[in-house]
């Protein structure tokens, strides 16, 4: 019989604890998502209005049984959004494309778990797959207007004065630039094409041209636009951010709870820990 090595509930301990990190990490990044306080106000309505619908033959139930019914089923489909949005979302650009496949992967299992659901309140029923696929849509409907409001306002980019640091660069529209670091009394902007052109200009100063960009400084002297944030690597205990070209830029200790707010700490298969 198999016996434990001396180091091996060590192991098990520290692969517990890394587990449990990562789990927290996870829920972190579902509570900060922009939408989280109205997929709650929208899941509590839906729950609401679901009890007085009496929707797929609940009608019948009392009150109180009716409203747990659906406090159950409803309640679970907000948490399957908040999982979904969690591991998909990490720039503004991703909300159509995740809210729009997320419609229907979570959808998908509704005709298992609401008998499920119903049989948790001692109903059985033989639900018809047609109907209930109809009045879920309607429900699901209601949520996905919810998070497609509740989703963050796309920024505008503010105009580039023909006379400002970036135009200088060579910058004419500033959705090309992909971050932007400082070296000494200069600003290497790095721009979609490739080119990365250097600027004499404070880094404060080239930053507050930045304002109409969604993006993040990441360190006193390294600015990335969510846009071309491709992935995440460790060097040592430090964070670095990987541009879509490949560039990395350093993530100092200030900055890493912003960053992970906008779930970029996320390491991409392939750059791992250098």
């Amino acid at each position: 019989m198999a016996t434990l090595s001396p180091d091996q509930p060590g192991q098990r301990r520290r692969r517990n604890r890394g587990f449990a990190k990562s789990v927290r990490k996870f829920v972190d990044r579902a509570l900060a998502l922009p939408g989280f306080a109205m997929l709650m106000i929208g899941g509590g309505a839906a729950i609401v209005l679901a009890t007085i619908m009496g929707a797929f033959g609940t009608i019948e139930m009392p009150l109180g049984q009716r409203l747990g019914f659906w406090g159950v089923l409803i309640g679970w489909n907000v948490a399957k959004w908040l999982v979904w949005f969690a591991w998909t979302i990490r720039t503004p650009q991703d909300w159509p494309r995740a809210s729009a496949i997320g419609a229907v992967v979570i959808n998908l299992p509704l005709p298992l778990e609401i008998p499920a659901a119903l049989w948790l309140f001692g109903i059985a029923s033989d639900i018809d797959p047609t109907r209930t696929w109809i009045e879920a849509a309607a429900i699901s409907a209601t949520l996905f207007a919810v998070l497609w409001f509740a989703r963050p306002p796309r920024v505008v980019a503010a105009s580039l004065p023909n006379d400002g640091i970036l135009f200088r660069a060579g910058v004419r529209d500033l959705a090309d630039v992909q971050a932007v670091t400082a070296e000494d009394h200069y600003c290497r902007v790095h721009l979609a094409s490739g080119a990365k052109p250097l600027v004499l200009a404070r880094f404060a100063d080239t930053l507050a041209e930045l304002g109409g960009i969604d993006g993040e400084q990441v360190h006193r002297g390294a600015w990335i636009a969510a846009a071309s944030v491709d992935g995440a690597l460790r060097e040592g205990r430090a964070w670095r951010l990987v541009t879509a070209d490949g560039t990395r830029l350093p993530v100092s200790a200030s900055y890493v709870a912003a960053v992970r707010r906008r779930g970029w700490l996320r390491i991409k298969p392939g750059f791992g820990v250098a």
